[in-house]
């Protein structure tokens, strides 16, 4: 059969589905460093609505899993403001920024083995408050180089006579006076001294120290004031103890006047990947300063934060004053109906491939076949569910099977990549899991979701039978199953299987008795391989009604799942409550009513695979990112550079350069130089180790529905 594309038409496919598949930040631009933003850039919503509410002048997050564009969406509204003469804003990756400021691990050692030391988690949210406000300054300072000299030049040589040469030294030397040491000292490391102070000034502020007492053992602490008319400060003076006050409004007002020249009312702060943050770090960055710094600037200040759902604490951030853009599938287009949800959804897959296309000098409709091509777009939008990341890998995916040989991509070779994606990217979650540098509970958690979605798709299997429920004898051919709804109530023990797209949120409807209910979607690619047939029928109007039928009510498997699974214990006296309890607890803010004392903490433990975690040597541990690269590297057969790695997993390049170093010298990863660029491969003993060919990575399930 002759080839229905040329070989240069081929490649070029490639390459533009290959920055779909790379839809983060640093990708958007041509091989020879062209800025492509505006050219490639495609809302979600028409007339570039969420571009359009990015730049509304309030403090902004931004939802979305992985994958769904939020770093494109920041880009592309830093992008248009350049062109705003009284805005200036600056990108801060605050997960980069939360690594810079981790205790080095010697130093961390030499700390731990001080009696009087300050605590490593108190230094370490030190450091991150120190390097937060630096890198926000720092960018601030980078970001309106760029600006400037690309279109201000003329006003600030008018503003400054000294050339705007003179408002660079400024911002350096504002920078240079926040990291004059108000130290006492940087180590943390010897016993106190004696000296102590008090004041009381109108001011907001942070600050941690030790406070040792004849009578007892240091205790040390971190204060945040977030008042509008007091602040507390504390200073403790120690033979090498680290103290350090940072005034956010004395900060702020600097800033501003130094801003004065240029007419700027505001700084948008871009705050990316701040929920890849722990929760400490999380409050310590939103209570120390991104509600001080909102809060007191008088609209200087406005954070656009781009968030995970179910990950986000707004601390005192006063919730009805900030918007919220969610980015997946139901939030977006999912106010009417089921059906023109779907519809928008399609809508939007297309419009982002044939956009990616055209400026590659391609049409869609060359690589679709012609044989019903709306089942193919429609199938394109099952398999991703709008997520631009996924759909470029499923394309990519059908380009290997389909274009590569000659051949148009039609519905089977949609659903052969999405199952493939299912395996390489999705599915090995609970296998990594085992390997996690955490505590045994947190594993035994992720494994006791693994037994709810063994459950979950059990089901899901069973119901293929036409005689599940007379709804079923109706339909013509094999009816679909891949949807379940149950009670909202729900939604938080599912959050983690959504976060990782096992399952997504797909819409919210009232159930036949009238209840609200959430209606999910299992993933395309695991309903390929378990041989579910997915979405539903289409040809009367009731079937707008399907995944509302009884016959989809899931809740039982939920609450048999928290009988079976959920422990509730009291952290301090141990005592063990019944699930039952558990709304009673809730009332009385988790209190334990047996020592008063304690919290009750809820814990899903999994009994099936306790086994499994026990198994794996404790030298054989690694925290998530180390285990997210070994895992980026085990599917691809050639050396990766970092910035690739990078962008499989939402974290900055500089990040995964110095984790693969770490998993170097583990000897679990190769590091080489190719063209004067590292590139990095997964080595022998890590491919043994993490990723054993003999090791089932399937669910387990019943074998009655085979």
């Amino acid at each position: 059969m002759a080839p229905q594309n040329s070989g240069d038409e081929r490649d070029r496919f490639a390459e533009a589905i290959q920055s779909l598949k790379l839809y983060r930040r640093a990708e958007l631009e041509s091989a020879q460093g062209e800025d492509l933003i505006e050219k490639l850039y495609v809302d979600p919503l028409p007339q570039d609505h969420v571009h359009k509410l990015l730049r509304q002048p309030n403090t902004t997050f931004l939802i979305g899993r992985k994958g769904t564009g939020k770093s494109t969406v920041f880009l592309r509204a830093q992008k248009s403001l350049l062109a705003e003469k009284n805005v200036l804003s600056t990108y801060v990756d605050i997960k980069t920024v939360y690594e810079s400021a981790q205790v080095d691990p010697e130093t961390a050692k030499k700390i731990a083995q001080s009696e009087d030391a300050l605590p490593e988690n108190a230094l370490q949210q030190l450091l991150l408050m120190t390097a937060f406000i630096r890198a926000v300054v720092e960018g601030v300072r980078d970001d309106l180089k760029k600006q400037l000299q690309a279109s201000w030049k003329l006003r600030v040589r008018e503003a400054f006579t000294g050339g705007y040469e003179g408002l660079f030294n400024n911002l350096d030397n504002f920078i240079h006076t926040l990291e004059t040491p108000q130290f006492i000292d940087v180590q943390g490391i010897r016993k106190a001294s004696v000296k102590s102070r008090a004041l009381d000034r109108s001011s907001g502020g942070m600050g941690a120290g030790l406070k040792v007492d004849a009578a007892s053992l240091p205790e040390a602490h971190l204060d945040v004031s977030a008042t509008n008319d007091s602040e507390s400060e504390s200073e403790f003076l120690y033979s090498e103890l680290l103290l350090r006050t940072i005034d956010i409004r004395s900060l702020v007002k600097s800033f501003k006047k130094l801003l004065e020249p240029l007419g700027a009312k505001h700084l948008y702060v871009f705050l990316d990947d701040f929920s890849e943050l722990p929760i400490s770090a999380m409050q310590t960055v939103v209570d120390g300063l991104i509600a001080p710094l909102n809060n007191w600037s008088e609209e200087l200040v406005k954070f656009k934060i781009a968030a995970y759902p179910g990950r986000i604490y707004y601390g005192s951030l006063d919730k009805s004053k900030i918007d919220e853009v969610s980015l997946d599938l139901y939030n977006l287009y999912g106010q009417h109906s089921v059906s023109e949800m779907e519809a928008k959804g399609v809508d939007f897959v297309r419009r982002l491939v044939d956009r990616r296309l055209e400026f590659f000098g391609l049409r869609a409709d060359d690589f679709i076949t012609s044989r019903r091509p709306e089942a193919v777009w429609t199938a394109l939008f099952q398999a991703s569910l709008g997520n631009p990341r996924t759909l470029g890998y499923i394309l990519y995916f059908a380009y290997e099977n389909q274009i590569l040989y000659g051949r148009k991509i039609n519905i089977t070779s949609v659903k052969d990549a999405a199952k493939r994606y299912y395996e390489e990217k999705i599915e090995p979650y609970f296998n990594m899991g085992a390997f996690l540098h955490e505590a045994f509970e947190e594993k035994s958690t992720i494994f006791s979701l693994k037994e709810l979605l063994e459950k979950i798709v059990d089901r899901a299997r069973h119901l293929r039978s036409k005689h599940a429920a007379n709804i079923f004898q109706a339909i013509q051919g094999q009816h679909p199953t891949s949807h379940f709804n149950l009670s909202p109530i729900f939604d938080s023990i599912l959050s983690t299987l959504e976060l990782n797209f096992f399952v997504t949120k797909y819409y919210i409807m009232s159930n036949r008795d009238g209840n609200r209910v959430s209606v999910y979607a299992l993933n395309y690619g695991l309903c390929e391989k378990y041989t579910i047939a997915f979405g539903r029928p289409v040809e009367n109007r009731e079937d707008r009604l399907y995944f509302v039928e009884r016959v989809f009510d899931y809740n039982a498997i939920l609450q048999d799942y928290m009988v079976s699974n959920q422990e509730i214990r009291c952290d301090n006296c141990s005592h063990i409550f019944d699930p039952s309890e558990l709304d009673a607890l809730k009332r009385f803010k988790m209190l334990c009513p047996e020592c008063r004392a304690g919290r009750c903490v809820v814990t899903n433990i999994s009994r099936k695979y306790e086994s499994v975690i026990r198994a794996v040597n404790a030298e054989q541990l690694l925290p998530a990112t180390e285990l997210g690269i070994l895992q980026t590297l085990s599917v691809e057969s050639e050396p990766l550079r970092a910035g690739d790695i990078a962008g499989e997993l939402d974290v900055s390049y500089q990040l995964v350069g110095k984790r693969a170093k770490k998993l170097s010298e583990q000897d679990l990863v190769d590091r080489r130089m190719n063209g004067g660029r590292r590139q990095f491969k997964i080595s022998e003993s890590a491919r043994r180790i993490y990723f054993d060919p003999a090791r089932n990575t399937d669910l387990e399930l019943s074998q009655d529905n085979d």
